[in-house]
């Protein structure tokens, strides 16, 4: 039997070898637990981050509305479909004669009375226009006429010689003829059968108006992005005098431009000279409440609202005296505030609404990204990055609307059943805030992918 002696040298020797090789192995294993320990604690923070999320996504959409349930009648007619108000109902009819109210300047003859002792007949020649920038379109309005110029008090009244004050507010031209006829017979002052008189019309009455307009004045056009926001605006106002059956609000805005322009509300205002009204500073709200009292009530009211379009079939909501311009009357043409809001996801930006065409909730992101796909379909940057999970677009939208009673309305739209689907391409409305996100489901995946993507997978593989 062999026995196998080690010295004492090479027993230390092993022995020192040995417990190197443990303390190796110590410490790789306490790194390998450090790295798990620190892999584990980011996995459940990248969990407990996408849970988070998910909740958020789930919580802030689970009381919307899904937008194909939507009855689009509950909500105000497209304005692709409303309907130009006839332009005709802005205007007056005007009668078959002119009849004399206070303010007209008239032209009288009475042989051998007014003027006394002339034997010629004078002649009158208007050659001034009324308002330069609306008269005369050809030449004079009104031609030559015979007499001597005599102005209708504001009583309706004309001084004539030898003769008390003659009514003649309200008759038309030939009445007058006749009543001055009368009058001059029953004195005696003429003899019947005799007498040569006439009346003739040199300028008609006016009746000043102010017309204000916060749309853009008639200037050269320029073609800008629809999507910007100006926020530098100028209007314009004018006062003009527009004769009787002719102060009407359809010559008021033929005088100062014409229709309101793309700026501009399709709508108008008129506000009522009355010294017995209340000009206190009032809201959008009790403005409303005026002009629907005025609307159903019997008095006049004094403030109007013409609205220029509006849904097919329905009655217009003024009446034919409520276009008909007095004295110190004002046409307001306001300004078109109108808006979408985009967040989330999106650009946070606040974007002019088209004024004649409807835009859908695909358009809108399409407006705000410059891509339909939202903001990973701009360009090639995102996808260039190599990330598993920016390879798929959000597809969840929600639409926060103010409903006309002071309520909000969530509505969640799907953008990939919106493709296939018309009834989920919800139209945009003003003040709608229009927010992109991924659905819940999607968050976990694509933030799930990205982790991997970061912690687990090699860089070379992924790209």
């Amino acid at each position: 039997m062999s026995v196998i002696r080690q010295c004492p040298h090479d027993f230390a020797r092993s022995s020192g070898k040995d417990a190197e090789m443990i303390s190796l192995i110590s410490v790789s294993m306490l790194r390998e637990q450090s790295v798990c320990c620190v892999r584990s604690v980011y996995l459940l923070s990248s969990a407990w981050a996408l849970a988070c999320i998910g909740c958020t996504s789930v919580s802030s959409s689970h009381h919307a509305v899904p937008a194909n349930r939507l009855d689009p009648a509950i909500f105000s007619c497209s304005k692709e479909n409303l309907s130009p108000l006839p332009f005709a109902t802005l205007g007056q009819p005007r009668p078959q004669e002119h009849k004399i109210g206070a303010g007209d300047t008239l032209a009288i003859y009475v042989f051998g009375v007014f003027p006394p002792g002339e034997d010629e007949t004078p002649v009158q020649n208007r050659t001034q226009a009324v308002n330069q920038r609306y008269y005369p379109p050809y030449g004079a309005e009104i031609g030559p006429s015979t007499g001597l110029p005599i102005r209708v008090s504001d009583n309706g009244t004309v001084d004539l010689p030898l003769m008390e004050p003659v009514q003649l507010n309200g008759l038309t031209i030939s009445q007058a003829v006749e009543k001055i006829r009368s009058l001059y017979v029953e004195k005696g002052v003429v003899q019947k059968g005799r007498e040569r008189i006439t009346v003739g019309l040199i300028t008609p009455r006016v009746k000043r108006v102010i017309v204000l307009r916060e749309d853009t004045p008639a200037t050269p056009v320029a073609i800008t992005n629809p999507s910007l926001n100006k926020e530098i605006h100028r209007g314009s106002g004018e006062v003009i005098d527009l004769p009787i059956y002719e102060n009407d609000v359809l010559h008021a805005l033929a005088s100062t431009g014409g229709l309101p322009g793309t700026d501009a509300k399709r709508e108008l205002w008129v506000i009522r000279h009355n010294g017995s009204a209340d000009y206190r500073y009032i809201n959008a709200d009790q403005l409303n409440t005026m002009v629907i009292q005025g609307m159903v009530g019997t008095e006049k009211s004094n403030v109007i609202r013409i609205p220029l379009v509006g849904c097919p079939d329905q009655p217009l909501p003024f009446r034919a005296e409520d276009v008909v311009l007095e004295d110190g009357d004002v046409v307001f043409v306001p300004r078109r505030n109108e808006y979408f809001v985009t967040g989330g996801l999106l650009p946070g930006a606040r974007i002019p609404l088209p004024r004649d065409e409807d835009i859908d909730v695909l358009e809108a992101i399409a407006m705000s990204t410059g891509s339909i796909g939202g903001p990973l379909g701009q360009s090639g940057a995102v996808l260039s990055g190599g990330r598993v999970g920016n390879l798929k677009e959000p597809t969840r939208v929600l639409i926060l609307r103010k409903l006309p009673d002071g309520r909000q309305l969530a509505i969640r739209v799907d953008l990939d059943r919106a493709m296939q689907d018309e009834k989920e391409r919800i139209l945009i409305q003003n003040e709608d805030v229009v927010m992109l996100h991924f659905k819940p489901s999607s968050s976990f995946v694509y933030g799930f992918f990205n982790w991997m993507n970061v912690t687990l997978l090699p860089s070379a593989f992924v790209e």
